[in-house]
């Protein structure tokens, strides 16, 4: 009990001692001071046409800049303790941000805003409703009926592949004989990739288990949701009176960017995301898939991760069919296919559209990145916040070619 008051809320929020955040403040203070200082050496060497000017109004861009940086990383520390807390309000935020458009569209009907939200609410609860009464029972009679012959669909396919193997590529290749000598003839540890998949699923199962059972979140998300709908014209209004004058001509156009990036790509993703569900739980139900409408409904849920999320989202469909009938497998492929060049060339340029602006290759090195920090959390949310980061990024480039353009001329 020696240690003080300041010391232990400090530590109880995460940022360690009073010592510590003294220090990190002071190596901010120091590090400004380095740049200030090597900027003005630098111009006692060049003309005065070429000098950098560093003065007030970019030592208050330098401290914000790192004071960014500062909360980014206090949060990342900190995630353990703030995702959890902070979980309901993000859900509830996106699916505010979603429904938002919706809500001005009835608002044009002459409808307040409390009243668009409120129908808005009610067509979902008798949707939902619905929905529940109709598929809900389906839904869980499939995962059931998929939980309990999981392990002898996965011996069948087994079986299969080992026949195969050994009438095919054992036979024109000469490799070993049988499957089980080919994994150790190529070192491949079967049990060890077994283990890390059935960690990884069910920590992935238990985690949206914990989510869903977790009777705080079902309460207040949708609360919080219709609050954040009801009082968005508000709480818009609040933040553009926080904004400084002198800083509105560049922060409502900054502000604007994000909007268009974030609304295109949430909503779009979300929307294409449930059409492409609905059509492969289709094209599954007429293939005869077992398990059509829990397996349409996971390669919905995979659209919502660009490039990769489609392959990921179509596996478990190809896998049940190929247990039951190879030629099955091929024509649920080919059935993927089909959606995917639909959703490519015709629904997504209509809804997405282009609105995050990066490049395939770009997307898929932060969905790498997203799924290393942050597992399925972060491959949702990776490509979005790319698109606001290149936002902000384009807009301080664009600043400092109008306050220094000596710097980008030859």
């Amino acid at each position: 009990m020696n240690d003080s008051l300041p010391t232990l809320v400090l530590s109880s929020i995460g940022i360690g001692t009073a010592l510590e955040t003294l220090i990190g403040v002071g190596l901010l203070i120091l590090l400004a001071l380095i740049i200030y200082y090597l900027l003005q050496i630098g111009n006692t060497k060049v003309p005065d046409g070429k000098k950098l000017r560093f003065g007030i109004p970019q030592m208050k861009l330098t401290f914000f800049l790192l004071l960014g940086i500062f909360v980014l990383w206090w949060i990342l520390k900190n995630q353990a303790i703030l995702f959890p807390i902070l979980t309901p309000f993000i859900v509830a935020g996106v699916f505010a941000y979603a429904f938002n458009p919706l809500v001005t569209m009835l608002m044009k009907l002459r409808l307040s805003r409390v009243q668009s939200t409120a129908i808005i609410f009610v067509g979902l609860i008798l949707a939902l409703t619905g929905f529940s009464f109709v598929f809900f029972p389906m839904m869980v009679n499939e995962i059931t009926r998929l939980m309990d012959t999981l392990p002898e669909l996965s011996q069948n396919w087994y079986a299969r592949f080992t026949t195969w193997y050994q009438e095919t590529l054992a036979f024109d290749f000469n490799l070993p004989t049988t499957f089980e000598d080919a994994l150790a003839y190529f070192n491949i540890e079967v049990e060890a990739i077994t283990d890390w998949l059935f960690r990884s699923s069910g920590s992935l199962f238990t985690r949206l288990g914990s989510f869903a059972s977790n009777l705080v979140h079902v309460v207040t998300i949708p609360v919080i949701t219709f609050y954040f709908m009801k009082d968005g014209d508000k709480i818009a209004d609040l933040s553009k009176k926080a904004v400084l004058p002198k800083a509105q001509p560049w922060v409502f156009p900054l502000a604007d960017k994000i909007d268009d990036v974030l609304g295109g790509f949430i909503r779009g993703q979300l929307l294409v995301a449930f059409i492409l569900g609905i059509l492969s739980s289709i094209a599954l139900l007429v293939l005869g898939v077992e398990y059509w409408l829990i397996l349409g409904l996971l390669a919905g849920v995979g659209n919502l991760i660009p490039y990769i999320g489609p392959f990921l989202g179509a596996i478990p469909a190809v896998f049940i069919a190929l247990t039951t009938d190879p030629w099955k497998a091929l024509w649920v492929i080919a059935a993927f296919i089909i959606i995917q060049q639909i959703e490519s060339n015709v629904i997504s340029p209509k809804i997405v559209g282009h609105s995050v602006g990066l490049h395939p290759a770009l997307i898929i090195f932060v969905l790498l990145i997203g799924g290393a920090l942050w597992g399925l959390v972060g491959l949702l949310i990776a490509v979005p916040l790319a698109g606001v980061l290149k936002v902000l990024l384009v807009t301080i480039l664009q600043w400092f070619q109008k306050t220094y353009p000596k710097m980008f001329t030859s």
